[in-house]
């Protein structure tokens, strides 16, 4: 309220009924701060769109692009190949020659690479002696085999000539045969039996063998005695050979096989085969008219 002016003659101010200037100002203010709220209100909504999609500064690069890994199912049941198996020979003395399966390897010590997984036969030879061993050998798998060798001649050989095969034997067993193979017995001396069963044929023989050398036998075609005879009557050839005409007695050959031959003039040939043995008088005969 505004003073008063008691003061002779002085004039008082009029008073306005109502603040016309002061509501208009406190409504402006009211629709000022409404268009205010309204419009923060929108900005705010519009703001974080837009603040994410400007907010990469200009100088960070964007990254290159990261390979893609993706998963792949491998087969679980797929195994690395097995490593073939691997032999090593040593012997005692050492330089024996080795052979596996019959097919040289060089001489001892040696390891043999690449073999299958199976038995092997193995065999060392020296100077002095011989042996064979049968090994089985696995795969990925070192099999290591020591061989013992005399380490002086212990024994000797002995080699077989025969015009037919015989057996050698020795206290009622065979220990080897006639032909190409040498025999190897201990050094010492032997009691042997040169044997054919089909042909009859025994031998006895003593021998005595050394060490390191061989000792050969030659045996002599041992014979057989035949009697041939035939009806009504032929004339004879054994093995391509003219023997005679019918009846022939005490006729000696080889033991072994023969081929008989029977010719007559008017009655035609026959052939028969016949093993001559040590078993007596061997017979043959025939009857051209049947």
């Amino acid at each position: 309220m505004a003073p008063v002016d008691d003061r002779p003659g002085a004039v008082s101010p009029k008073r306005s009924a109502t603040p016309t200037f002061g509501l208009t100002s406190l409504v402006m203010a009211t629709i000022a701060v409404a268009s205010a709220v309204g419009a923060f209100s929108a900005v705010r909504t519009w703001f974080p769109g837009l603040r994410a999609a400007t907010a990469v500064p200009s100088s960070v690069k964007p990254k290159a692009a990261e390979p893609v890994v993706r998963d792949v199912d491998l087969p679980q049941n797929i195994a690395p190949p097995a490593a073939a198996g691997r032999l090593s020979i040593v012997t005692d003395p050492a330089g024996a020659r080795v052979e596996v399966d019959g097919r040289s390897h060089g001489v001892s010590p040696v390891v043999i690479e690449a073999l299958a997984a199976a038995d092997h036969r193995i065999t060392v030879t020296s100077d002095h002696g011989s042996t064979q061993r049968t090994i089985t050998v696995a795969n990925g798998v070192m099999t290591e085999v020591v061989f013992s060798l005399p380490k002086a001649p212990v024994a000797g050989w002995v080699a077989v000539a025969s015009p037919f095969a015989v057996d050698v034997v020795e206290d009622g067993e065979v220990v080897g045969a006639s032909g190409a193979t040498k025999i190897m017995l201990a050094a010492g001396k032997h009691d042997i039996v040169l044997r054919n069963e089909k042909l009859g044929f025994e031998m006895p023989r003593t021998i005595t063998v050394a060490p390191g050398r061989i000792v050969s036998l030659v045996i002599d075609a041992p014979t057989g005695l035949l009697n041939v005879n035939a009806r009504p009557w032929a004339d004879v050839l054994i093995d391509g050979e003219a023997a005679g005409q019918t009846p022939l007695s005490n006729l000696v050959l080889p033991l072994g096989s023969h081929q008989i031959t029977f010719r007559h003039p008017q009655l035609g040939e026959r052939t028969e085969h016949i093993v001559v043995t040590s078993r007596g008088v061997n017979r043959v005969a025939v009857d051209l008219n049947k």
